[in-house]
């Protein structure tokens, strides 16, 4: 025993009381209830600027791309720009990018092919989204005149569109050019319920990790390096 007194010292620890355990329980319950009824409204962010230009994020589904539709026929957009590679989500084989088929089906819901501009992705096994947002930064810097480009909208699919803005904003950082997102509705649930449904729960809760990672281990390459480009071959990064 006196050896143990060596390695061991007798402390007092205070424990909390059964009314202090049902207090801290209480709040941590509503904190949940609380993220649970807020979450995907948190994550559809909806914050338009005055913008001349929309960029439509080709993967998105029909339905979405009715509303971006919706969207230019009551804005003040000159032009809209599809982005998107060849992902196999929502991707059929009749076209070689998200962005060739979701200008496609724009064009039969009455877009005009002159208000249109294709930026297809190249294929990359992730930062898809941040890599579309350089394809339209460089695209938007080798225009004629950058001063008439009032502001830039994004239309992205509901719970995803908080991401999406963050990384268009990160790959704009250099321009003054205003960046605004624009959240489709969902049609496979509710934001107000979206734990109801499968498709809900696997949606909401992949793209809050999503959101997380984007903000804690997102590493934001240098502007035209081979790493922000790098669903680029190397001899095309300069290009």
């Amino acid at each position: 025993m006196q050896k143990l007194g060596l390695f061991f010292r007798r402390r007092s620890v205070p424990v909390p009381t059964i009314w202090t355990s049902l207090i801290i329980l209480l709040l941590l319950l509503t904190m949940f209830v609380f993220f649970i009824k807020n979450v995907a409204f948190f994550l559809a962010k909806q914050a338009p600027v005055e913008a001349n230009i929309l960029v439509v994020e080709g993967w998105l589904e029909s339905s979405a791309l009715r509303q971006a539709y919706a969207e230019y026929q009551t804005g003040q957009y000159d032009l809209v720009i599809t982005t998107g590679g060849p992902e196999a989500r929502n991707f059929t084989d009749q076209f070689e990018s998200y962005a060739e088929q979701a200008a496609y089906q724009l064009e039969q819901l009455g877009l005009s092919t002159k208000n249109l501009k294709i930026l297809p992705t190249p294929a990359s096994a992730q930062d898809r989204t941040y890599l579309s947002a350089v394809m339209v930064r460089k695209f938007i810097e080798s225009a004629p005149s950058l001063d008439a480009v009032r502001g830039i909208n994004v239309f992205s699919g509901n719970v995803h569109s908080r991401r999406t803005h963050f990384l268009y904003k990160k790959a704009f950082d250099a321009l003054a050019i205003p960046i605004g997102i624009i959240s489709a509705s969902p049609k496979e649930f509710r934001l107000a319920s979206w734990w109801h449904t499968s498709a809900g729960a696997k949606t909401v809760l992949v793209e809050f990790i999503g959101w997380i990672y984007a903000h804690c281990c997102f590493d934001l390459p240098a502007k035209g390096s081979h790493q922000e480009m790098w669903g680029l071959p190397r001899d095309e990064t300069n290009k």
